[in-house]
């Protein structure tokens, strides 16, 4: 016989599983542009591109990224977490469709076009889980969507050794779409229904997740009109302040505030380290990376390591949901930095053998790099977008500041085959290094601190000194 909060937290976990298993497809199609451009680079390849093409087809996706991350974030305001995740599952599902009958290169270029427009999609369940998982386990199952973006990366490197990449774009066609029905199977964020005035379907849904609806807690919590949320001890729910209504504040004086204007500022320079780190390069050009390095194994041999040390390092990270943030960020950014230094300094003492000995050490060190980016400098930015702003305009912002991310990741994924080829692979890589040392110092000076934080706390430090001190006033 389970107890109650044992039934709570299993009913909670598949919950959240399935709304993840979102995340495990993003993986796929993260890791598929680099083995699908290793394939048609082949020989014996029927579809044949240029370096140019290579570019387009492994960027395409994050540059139409932030038109449906921007969609999908106002959906999710409006329709709900759950229901936007489900119209994200479309474009996704027809891409892989495209992808399993292509036989050109513009097929290729209109499959990876579509699946752009969903690419960001995944913003939804970050908002989900920040909402719905208890204030002290959210960590914990934040991070169990990283651990399914790395089951995705690796399960699709393996399959890949078996299959055409034909072949696989089927298997993830009818992955989606199985995903998309199995949608319907979870409860919408009780947290959104009730601060959209929806008190009895999210007392319906905290009752079948076993836990007790907000309303009926007496907590006295003299929030700011921004902070819309309220959590107990083994509970995350909402309380509508006035910032949901328009009779309360205008519309658009909502992003004005301290709330919003310095989360924005907050997650806007994370994103700016994180793709400064080049861990997405990495992953879009794999191959490519490793045989500018030198790297003596075979490419799709070592990206498959690579992809175990993102699932273990996945892993990990969810093992470590009660390390403060800051000290990750700060470990994870230093970790990188070392290991590409690592690298550099190899490349600068062997760069006129033309066989290099210890080739090993370039295998580790990229491993190591891998590893400790799953630590906090891949997951965090996407993940911290669903803690630190106000629920009234969290999708909206949260889509926005992911957008940048995006449109960021493009820029630096599309001009970085042309960066190699004027400034050397060394020099673009040393940058890299530096800014993972950069973010370590970003993760020391300036990132809030989230860990064990209600969704009212974080929102109360970020307002402004005297309006807190006002708050707080018996």
């Amino acid at each position: 016989m389970l107890t109650p909060s044992l039934n709570r937290h299993l009913k909670l976990l598949i919950c959240i599983c399935l709304m993840s298993a979102h995340q495990f497809v993003i993986g796929c199609s993260f890791l598929f542009s680099s083995i699908l451009l290793a394939k048609l680079k082949e020989p014996t390849s029927t579809i044949k591109i240029t370096p140019e093409d290579g570019s387009w087809i492994a960027s395409l996706p994050v540059l139409i990224c932030p038109i449906g991350l921007l969609i999908l974030g106002i959906l999710a305001d409006k329709i709900g977490r759950r229901r936007a995740l489900q119209i994200g599952y479309i474009p996704i599902a027809i891409s892989w469709l495209v992808f399993a009958y292509s036989e050109s290169l513009k097929s290729i270029i209109m499959a990876r076009f579509i699946l752009g427009t969903a690419f960001g999609s995944g913003s939804c369940v970050y908002l989900y889980v920040g909402e719905v998982a208890p204030t002290k386990y959210r960590p914990l199952y934040l991070s169990l969507v990283t651990i399914f973006v790395g089951l995705g990366m690796t399960s699709v490197c393996v399959i890949s050794m078996f299959f055409e990449w034909r072949t696989v774009s089927l298997i993830l066609f009818v992955f989606s779409t199985v995903n998309c029905s199995a949608m319907f199977l979870v409860p919408e964020s009780y947290v959104w229904l009730r601060a959209n005035g929806r008190t009895r379907e999210a007392a319906a849904a905290e009752a079948w997740l076993g836990i007790e609806p907000a309303a009926a807690i007496a907590v006295p919590v003299p929030a700011p009109v921004t902070a819309l949320a309220v959590n107990g001890d083994e509970h995350m729910g909402a309380a509508a302040d006035g910032a949901g209504g328009p009779e309360s504040v205008a519309y658009w004086r909502r992003f004005t505030g301290p709330t919003v204007w310095k989360p924005t500022a907050v997650t806007t320079l994370f994103f700016i380290c994180q793709q400064g780190s080049g861990f997405y390069l990495l992953l879009f050009y794999s191959v490519d990376v490793l045989n500018s390095f030198r790297v003596q194994w075979d490419g799709i041999t070592v990206t498959a390591f690579l992809s175990l040390a993102r699932l273990l390092g996945s892993v990990v990270y969810s093992l470590l949901h009660h390390v403060h943030r800051k000290t990750l960020v700060m470990v994870s950014g230093g970790g990188m930095g070392l290991a590409l230094a690592t690298i550099i300094v190899y490349m600068h003492l062997y760069d006129d053998m033309v066989d290099p000995p210890y080739g090993e050490v370039l295998i580790v060190a990229f491993v190591v790099y891998v590893f400790f980016a799953l630590l906090a400098m891949l997951p965090m930015p996407w993940t911290i977008c669903g803690e630190v702003f106000p629920m009234s305009v969290k999708g909206v912002m949260g889509g926005i500041v992911q957008a940048f991310g995006y449109e960021l990741m493009f820029l630096i994924i599309k001009v970085y085959p042309s960066l190699v080829m004027t400034f050397g692979v060394k020099c673009i890589w040393s940058v890299f290094t530096i800014f993972c040392f950069l973010s370590a110092l970003f993760g020391a000076f300036i990132l809030p601190e989230t860990k064990g934080k209600s969704l009212n706390d974080i929102l109360v430090s970020f307002e402004s000194r005297k309006k807190s001190m006002k708050n707080n006033l018996p």
